[in-house]
């Protein structure tokens, strides 16, 4: 409180009614206040007052800090059901709108002259004055009702804050319209529905903050600038945390400012930043500068990038007392692919995304044991139509070991029951199988104990696979080719098949399974019945976070 009392002017009285029509306080709380006391005397009049003139710059300062006040007073009054971070952050909200409403009144400057203090207000609030102005009301603080949710499947049709425009000196096709033509590319070329989803949404947050203009008359220094500011994004934006929710109603531009100078969320990795948001701009850039005669401005470009910036993490194996819980909990939950998914991921090293394509025809026996195969377009009889697995390379379709576990427990006379249908149909009933599958799975290793954060996740299962075939001495070639990966040495396996010989199956098929796993569990399950059980909707009660069979 000495530190706001010292930046106001000499003469100030916290009594004396401003410019703006009531004691402006000598505090945010007492701003605040104020201001409601204000508004209550003057509702009053408003029925019987004659039209205004057009507001003064002081009136529209007033009521910008009106509203983003009166934004976080109603979100605090919900209680346990408001913001949560509103609530943690209120006062320095309070504080920051309390702020720019006092530095427009004076010009960053106590004694300066209101004349001048008007050339000097604070760029939010020129924001705010611009939005009050007719363009759409947006508010900086919290507007869930306005403000998009992370677009999935169509653009945004409300855009966050954008930058001013820039005169259009070109007639190339607009950032949004080279998105647009370089998304159907991707379709047509039979990209997952989650990569094309994921593509769209960096493509949106670069047209946020950059702007909507002639993709080839971006400058250099935009996307240097854009890279400045994505270090402060917070990574629950766009990856599912405890924040992720509150975070995706929020301007992404809002949130990298507030971040860079509060720190109050964590970052994008270094190398997300580079592979990820950067890489699809110039890439789409790079795309439409072949199909339109345009110049790419960012061609050959080399960025600076941020040393503060976060590092990336490498991710870890499971270790085998949070394997045994997660595998207790998606047993418990009573879900077909809660429970047989991971120990698949596990003991079969592959990838999450590619087992809920397995059918039944797939699991075949050969060299004694029994193997999956799966085919790189499988025919969807729930749809009626043909799709494409989605495999990484050529090597992830051939063939791999199912352990010997899998038929001892009755898995896989069950699975070979399905026919040409899916093993894992509940899955395949909705939008994507794949993302569904990793994202149930990482949720389960969560309430297992894991680390999360891109360190222990459902992909960790595959290293740990690896690790376990390690552990029992399997060879490396065996190795390569059970996981789906390229043999090294072309020249050394010239002229050899590709897939798995049969002393390879059979290491493969009878490899001793970790003792600190209670593989007893899984004996005796009605795969039917779990097959079958229809998966609840909606988020779990309070209090039952830790639920097994907990729904998503």
């Amino acid at each position: 409180m000495e530190e706001l009392e010292a930046d106001l002017p000499e003469n100030h009285d916290p009594d004396v009614v401003g410019e703006a029509g009531f004691p402006p306080g000598g505090s945010p709380d007492e701003f605040v206040a104020n201001l409601m006391t204000f508004l209550k005397e003057a509702a009053a009049k408003l029925q019987a007052s004659p039209p205004r003139e057009r507001p003064t710059p002081s009136d529209l300062r007033f009521r910008a800090a009106f509203h983003e006040a009166a934004d976080i007073e109603l979100e605090l009054k919900k209680g346990a059901n408001a913001n949560p971070i509103i609530v943690q952050r209120a006062n320095l909200l309070r504080q920051d709108v309390w702020s720019r409403w006092r530095a427009g009144e004076h010009g960053g400057s106590p004694d300066a002259p209101l004349t001048q203090a008007i050339s000097k207000l604070a760029d939010v609030a020129d924001r705010q004055l611009t939005l009050l102005s007719g363009q759409t009301p947006v508010s900086t603080i919290h507007a869930p009702s306005l403000s998009p949710a992370i677009p999935r499947e169509n653009s945004p049709a409300v855009r966050h804050d954008p930058p001013p425009p820039r005169p259009v000196l070109s007639d190339a096709p607009m950032f949004s319209q080279i998105t647009e033509e370089y998304l159907e590319m991707q379709e047509k070329a039979g990209a997952a529905r989650g990569a094309i989803s994921t593509t769209r949404l960096r493509a949106f947050i670069f047209q946020e903050i950059v702007g909507d203009q002639p993709f080839d008359s971006y400058l250099p220094k935009q996307l240097q600038d854009y890279v400045y500011l994505l270090q402060h994004l917070p990574v629950e934006y766009t990856r599912e945390g405890k924040e992720h929710e509150a975070l995706q109603h929020m301007s992404p531009k809002w949130l990298m400012e507030w971040n860079r100078q509060h720190s109050c969320w964590e970052t994008l990795a270094l190398k997300t930043m580079q592979d990820g948001y950067v890489q699809v701009v110039k890439t789409i850039l790079a795309t439409a500068a072949l199909e339109h005669p345009f110049k790419n401005p960012f061609a050959g470009l080399r960025i600076r990038w941020p040393k503060k910036a976060k590092p990336s993490v490498k991710r870890e194996a499971l270790d085998y007392e949070k394997l045994d819980r997660a595998f207790e909990l998606g047993v418990a939950s009573g879900y077909l692919d809660d429970a047989m998914i991971p120990p698949i991921c596990l003991l079969s090293t592959r990838r999450i995304g590619i087992i809920p394509w397995i059918r039944g025809c797939d699991i075949d026996r050969k060299h004694g044991v029994d193997i999956v195969r799966v085919n790189g377009i499988v025919y969807d009889k729930m749809r009626g139509k043909y799709a494409r697995v989605p495999y990484k390379t050529n090597a992830s379709l051939q063939f791999f070991v199912l352990h010997k576990f899998f038929r001892d427990i009755g898995f896989v006379d069950w699975a070979m029951t399905q026919g040409d249908n899916f093993i894992f149909a509940g899955l395949q009933s909705l939008t994507d199988a794949s993302d569904t599958a990793s994202k149930r799975v990482n949720r389960l290793l969560l309430r297992a104990g894991a680390k999360g954060m891109n360190i222990e996740v459902g992909h960790s299962m595959r290293h740990g696979g690896k690790d376990l075939l390690i552990e029992e001495e399997v060879d490396p070639e065996t190795r390569r080719r059970q996981m789906g990966h390229e043999v090294d040495d072309v020249h050394a396996n010239y002229g050899e098949r590709e897939e798995l010989r049969r002393q390879q199956c059979r290491t493969l098929y009878e490899f001793a399974l970790p003792k600190e796993i209670d593989w007893n569990r899984f004996k005796g399950l009605d795969f039917e019945a779990m097959a079958r059980k229809p998966r609840q909707v909606g988020r779990p009660k309070r209090g039952k976070a830790s639920d097994p069979a907990a729904s998503d």
